[in-house]
């Protein structure tokens, strides 16, 4: 669980906010009931800090009790059905300076965090020929990071020294293409239209948006911890062709 978990954590409480008439700040609470904090909520007006003891409005969303998570175990999650919501974003005038420095077109994220599931990777080659193919309509790509492996036919390389400041760049970009994951979830806080690849392992009916172009391919999300043929099969039939196609739909 990453940033995207705690992006959705903000979308719920942007809902419960939005709905409350009084505007009251939302505690989000641990499984234990304790409150949270975390830096993507930082300046967020409906997020309380968790200093705050008054009476508010609450929600559960933290480590082993995400809203979209029936169960887990040793070698796979069970998932439920949920709808998320887009969070907000609120970015201090350094992150806002640094990504009116830069100028993305589409950005895309070929990699995914270091703890994934193996089976949320569409493929270091099907993302080289996605590349080529972009680049041969005339597409810019650009990547964002300081360490991720660089794709040829990437015109803009980005250095962006954490995540916020990432979330700051995309938030001038014209489309986001990218695994599902945490810049899927900033992609939808920012209004990014976005085409984001599921594959088998989950699937938008767990983590998914409907402004999205969701690319699943595996009947019934496994939601394997360990390699399996399933989601590997749901990978294959996502081709470099049919995500430029989503793309050129998108721009």
């Amino acid at each position: 669980m990453g940033y995207g978990d705690e992006l959705i954590a903000a979308g719920e409480a942007r809902l419960l906010y939005e709905s409350d008439p009084l505007r009251r700040p939302v505690r989000i609470l641990d499984r234990l009931g304790r409150p949270r904090a975390h830096p993507l909520w930082a300046g967020n007006p409906a997020i309380a800090p968790p200093e705050r003891h008054d009476t508010l409005p609450a929600i559960t969303n933290g480590p082993l009790a995400r809203p979209y998570c029936r169960a887990k175990e040793p070698t796979r999650w069970h998932w439920k059905p949920y709808v998320c919501r887009p969070a907000q974003l609120f970015f201090t005038p350094a992150e806002l300076d640094f990504a009116a420095s830069q100028q993305p077109c589409v950005v895309i994220e070929p990699t995914i965090k270091a703890r994934a599931s193996p089976n949320k990777d569409w493929g270091f080659r099907r993302w080289v020929e996605f590349t080529r193919l972009a680049a041969e309509r005339g597409i810019e790509l650009t990547q964002l990071g300081e360490q991720a492996p660089r794709l040829p036919h990437v015109r803009h390389w980005i250095a962006t020294p954490d995540f916020r400041t990432a979330c700051a760049v995309l938030g001038r970009a014209h489309a986001f293409v990218g695994h599902e994951g945490g810049l899927h979830h900033a992609a939808a806080a920012l209004g990014i239209p976005a085409v984001v690849i599921f594959g088998g392992f989950i699937s938008p009916a767990q983590t998914g948006y409907a402004s999205h172009r969701n690319l699943f391919t595996g009947g019934r999300p496994c939601g394997m911890r360990v390699r399996c043929r399933h989601c590997s099969t749901a990978m294959e039939a996502i081709t470099p062709q049919h995500v430029l196609h989503e793309l050129e739909a998108i721009l």
